[in-house]
């Protein structure tokens, strides 16, 4: 397991939080540094947007395409840290199955309700609003981390989609080491990326130690 997922003194974090974000929604809570972040898949086959935003400078976002520069890497895996638009590092992946792809190449989507055009920026707009609940105002909303959805390079270049690779109650666990907030989303299926009749449920637990995780 990555060093940074080491037990910190949980008596001086504050208090756990839990919360179930049906599908086509997005939640945003408080996360502080030495917290467990846990985002689990209950039903499957549903991708994750990860936003965040540091809790006292809302100039540094979570940015994915910084990320792969600083870990010169396209693909998120065990041990790789998250970092802001300014490099640096805000979490720190964990806990990931063998069989879960994460995504750090594809920009903001969810399928628009009208039709082909707009799905981003009223996607985006949702995403404002929930930070907006949870009194921050990024000065930019960033393209997410996709969590559980596979996305390939071709020899030729090309993106291919595997879609989403996620099994019920598959999770993620990050460890924070920067005060933040996150604004996590359970998306509509963007057709080229991922099929799916309906958006699922996701389940977002913010604990103390590893041992409070259900």
């Amino acid at each position: 397991m990555p060093l940074l997922m080491i037990e910190p003194d949980g008596s001086s974090l504050p208090a756990e939080l839990e919360v179930t974000i049906d599908g086509g929604q997005i939640a945003s809570l408080p996360v502080a540094k030495g917290q467990l972040l846990a985002i689990r898949d209950i039903e499957g086959r549903q991708p994750a947007a990860l936003f965040s935003v540091a809790a006292q400078n809302m100039e540094l976002v979570l940015s994915p395409h910084h990320t792969r520069v600083f870990s010169n890497s396209f693909m998120l895996r065990l041990g790789m840290r998250l970092v802001s638009n300014r490099r640096q590092p805000m979490m720190v992946l964990g806990v990931s199955a063998p069989h879960l792809k994460h995504d750090l190449l594809c920009p903001i989507t969810e399928a628009s309700v009208n039709g082909e055009v707009g799905g981003a920026d009223q996607f985006r707009d949702k995403v404002r609003r929930a930070f907006r609940a949870a009194g921050a105002e990024p000065r930019k909303i960033a393209d997410p981390i996709n969590l559980f959805l596979g996305i390939d390079v071709n020899l030729d270049g090309r993106l291919a989609s595997k879609g989403a690779t996620s099994k019920p109650n598959d999770r993620v666990v990050f460890r924070a080491v920067m005060d933040m907030i996150v604004a996590i989303a359970a998306p509509y299926a963007d057709p080229p990326l991922w099929d799916r009749h309906k958006p699922g449920p996701l389940r977002v637990e913010v604990k103390n130690e590893l041992a409070n995780l259900t």
